[in-house]
């Protein structure tokens, strides 16, 4: 599967709104889907997940689970998302070879390539800028993108991406970019996501 382009994450809130919007998201060209839900419920977070697994399925992308290597299991998701305070990454590898495993890395390049060697598929650096998504977020420098040469894997950048900024990024030639309230925060979703893709087509990101 495809690990790159737009990457979109789930607002850590849901309702019918979420799962419309994420389905018009999709359908509109995102690249990726990554289920985030910390607040519900593992009933809740199934049943949402269940209607996101088949937006996926229907448009053919890759559907990622944030920290919960069971509900990947149970959702029979293509992989899982892990950061520093979540499953251990080795009992994910272990335990369910042939999902997709991508890591948070935050600032640290010699942490991504460690990630890479023990199996990592991808990697996400950030937070680059302010983003009211995510409040404990750890403030990175974007000047550590100049050392993504040293990774084979695909590369991400996340937080607070907009279109002020998102250029400052991919002159980086990271993979892709992954973003929450740049689409979901908008009414007009669809010239969001069209926006976002022809900047990363403006890249050579297709």
């Amino acid at each position: 599967m495809k690990l790159k382009g737009l990457y979109l994450v789930t607002p850590d809130y849901f309702n019918d709104q979420v799962i419309k919007a994420t389905e018009r998201a999709v359908k509109s060209g995102v690249d990726i889907l990554q289920y985030r839900n910390k607040k519900s419920s593992f009933r809740e977070k199934f049943e949402n997940g269940r209607k996101l697994k088949t937006i996926c399925d229907e448009y053919d992308i890759p559907f990622i689970i944030d920290d919960d290597p069971i509900l990947m299991d149970v959702l029979d998701a293509d992989g899982v998302h892990i950061g520093k305070d979540d499953v251990p990454f080795d009992y994910v590898k272990t335990k369910f070879p042939g999902k997709i495993i991508g890591v948070s890395t935050y600032g640290n390049v010699d942490t991504a390539v460690k990630y890479e060697k023990l199996g990592a598929d991808y990697v996400a650096f950030g937070s680059f800028f302010h983003t009211d998504t995510k409040e404990d977020a750890t403030m990175c420098d974007i000047k550590i993108l100049k050392n993504i040469d040293k990774l084979k894997i695909p590369v991400f950048a996340i937080g607070g991406i907009n279109r002020e900024n998102v250029d400052a990024l991919l002159n980086y030639g990271i993979s892709g970019i992954a973003v929450v309230s740049a689409i979901y925060s908008y009414p007009d979703i669809e010239s969001q996501v069209k926006y976002f893709k022809e900047e990363l087509k403006k890249y050579g990101i297709e």
